[in-house]
């Protein structure tokens, strides 16, 4: 994805709202507790601190953040920090949660949808909720590719990692 393709999608759905998907997620709630702690935690290590901040300064230019009770399940159920900053992680999430836009569409509707014969339960939520026009971000291959087959706007984060913006 070049730098100008990034931008336009950002300026296109600035005001409708950025979906992201779990492990973005992850990465984003655990850089909030402790930015230090994203290269030491086994669902962030893969990250760096410099680009828990590129993710910060995305996630600020949309004015909706959008998710999901199937990501919110799947973000508690990871559940990356102990002791003390596992509290701190806690209350992070829940700040999460409140200043999201929370869709819900029941899993009946969801299990009849190919993808999720292909990638599961939340990512056809992703895919059902993304139908309204909002922009994905997820870091999830197969989602990425499934998600722009169908025309649905969708930026993957290994792509623009090493975009300076």
């Amino acid at each position: 994805m070049s730098r100008d393709e990034f931008l336009l999608l950002l300026e296109k759905h600035r005001a409708n709202g950025l979906l992201i998907d779990t492990n973005i997620l992850v990465v984003l709630l655990v850089g909030r507790t402790n930015r230090q702690r994203i290269p030491q935690c086994k669902r962030t290590q893969s990250y760096t601190v410099a680009e828990y901040e590129l993710l910060e300064r995305l996630v600020g230019q949309f004015t909706i953040v959008i998710t999901t009770p199937h990501l919110l399940t799947e973000v508690s159920n990871l559940d990356p920090l102990n002791g003390r900053e596992r509290v701190t992680f806690q209350n992070v999430y829940r700040e999460w949660v409140d200043s999201a836009k929370e869709f819900y569409d029941e899993s009946r509707s969801l299990v009849v949808e190919t993808v999720f014969d292909r990638l599961g339960l939340a990512d056809a939520a992703i895919t059902f909720v993304a139908r309204k026009g909002m922009l994905v971000l997820t870091d999830d291959a197969p989602l990425y590719g499934m998600l722009s087959a169908r025309g649905i706007d969708a930026i993957n984060f290994n792509h623009i990692r090493t975009l300076v913006w």
